[in-house]
């Protein structure tokens, strides 16, 4: 039996980032509502003179690490130092990117019905957010 829902790895990436706390919450509050389960976060900053920095939920400040408590610490670790340096290889300096390992909770059951039903994976793929709003809106300009 399949006990797990599928894992989605999420880059982002921008110059310097405001991070004031607002991600965390909405994170934790999708996970107490067992939409998803964040299983590990990263960020990695590049300064303006091309310094890469590497934070990791362990190294947060303890403010923010309680915060981040929702994070199951056994799968803290997921991205590794391979992991941060191939996003530090394409960062130009004076930016940051994170990263998240989120589990879809909400399709556990879902996935396995279609596993009891003895259907097969294919394929998957998605479509940022901004594309979907770009098409639903050109529905709405063409009527």
């Amino acid at each position: 039996m399949i006990n797990r829902g599928p894992v989605d790895v999420i880059i982002m990436a921008g110059g310097q980032p405001r991070l004031d706390g607002t991600v965390l919450k909405e994170l934790q509050r999708l996970s107490a509502a067992g939409t998803i389960r964040v299983l590990d976060a990263l960020i990695v900053v590049k300064n303006e003179q091309g310094l890469p920095f590497r934070f990791e939920l362990k190294d947060l400040p303890a403010d923010i690490a309680e915060a981040a408590n929702f994070i199951p610490t056994e799968t803290r670790g997921l991205f590794d130092t391979d992991d941060a340096d191939a996003l530090i290889e394409g960062m130009a300096p004076g930016s940051a990117v994170f990263a998240l390992a989120i589990e879809h909770v909400w399709a556990v059951q879902l996935v396995q019905a279609l596993d009891h039903a003895g259907v097969e994976f294919a394929t998957q793929f998605r479509v940022p957010a901004a594309e979907v709003d770009e098409a639903f809106a050109s529905l709405t300009d063409n009527t």
